[in-house]
């Protein structure tokens, strides 16, 4: 059987979702023994101009010229184009500067220079075609395993739609809503084992809306603490407004 060639790469991004692959390091090596990881920068370093790839999991946003042509060729030369996390799947925390005047940002961090990039923020699929998407930020290294391994045995991937509060009450962690915490773990798609909640952070959805998500129901409860330019503000931080709007 011939064997897959999957790529890893990164445009504008912290790199997060690609360290959380090699955190399970025995993991990503036993994967190496049945497929051939050929472009993964943080693992090897070489030119992949011309290569072409079963899968190719994209991380980060793309935000520069350079990122955008590389984006249209890895959806060229690929048979299969995933989406790696919140920044690849909805902007990510880049999206907070579509909330802002983006010039005036851009002017006061570069102090005037000009020539530096400054496009808008926009998810991967506003490009190119995506087929999956592998959710969080960062994401979950034994989900994106099994991402992998279910593609390569040529299943459709599904991302589990139970949500965070689901995880977060199987687990025992005290609810942040009832705290009194500002909390999306209602509308959020699980699969992180609401690791969030677990450090006693409300979640702010980075894995983006569970199907059916009751998202009038939420808010109206959040309101009677909350103001709406504080809920407004937490579902701006990964983009999950959008998500909403649309």
């Amino acid at each position: 059987m011939k064997r897959m060639k999957i790529a890893i790469v990164s445009l504008t991004g912290c790199e997060g979702c690609c360290v959380a692959v090699l955190d399970a390091p025995m993991r990503f090596l036993a994967l190496q023994k049945k497929i051939d990881v050929v472009n993964f920068r943080l693992f090897e370093e070489r030119d992949h101009e011309f290569d072409s790839y079963d899968i190719t999991f994209v991380e980060g946003s793309p935000l520069t010229d350079g990122d955008i042509v590389q984006l249209k060729q890895l959806r060229e030369r690929s048979k299969v184009v995933v989406a790696l996390g919140s920044c690849a799947d909805m902007g990510g925390i880049y999206h907070l500067k579509s909330y802002q005047d983006k010039k005036k940002i851009h002017n006061y961090i570069y102090n005037g220079v000009s020539g530096v990039e400054n496009y808008d923020v926009k998810s991967l699929s506003e490009y190119i075609k995506i087929d999956f998407t592998v959710p969080g930020c960062p994401i979950n290294a034994a989900e994106f395993f099994r991402f992998v391994y279910g593609l390569c045995l040529g299943k459709e991937p599904q991302v589990k739609q139970n949500p965070v509060c689901y995880e977060c009450q199987s687990r025992g962690f005290e609810c942040a809503l009832q705290k009194g915490d500002i909390c999306l773990g209602s509308i959020t798609q699980g699969g992180c084992g609401a690791v969030c909640l677990k450090s006693k952070q409300g979640c702010w959805g980075c894995r983006g809306l569970v199907e059916d998500a009751e998202i009038g129901n939420l808010v109206k409860q959040l309101r009677e603490k909350h103001t709406d330019k504080e809920i407004v503000k937490t579902m701006e931080v990964f983009g999950i407004k959008e998500k909403i709007k649309n």
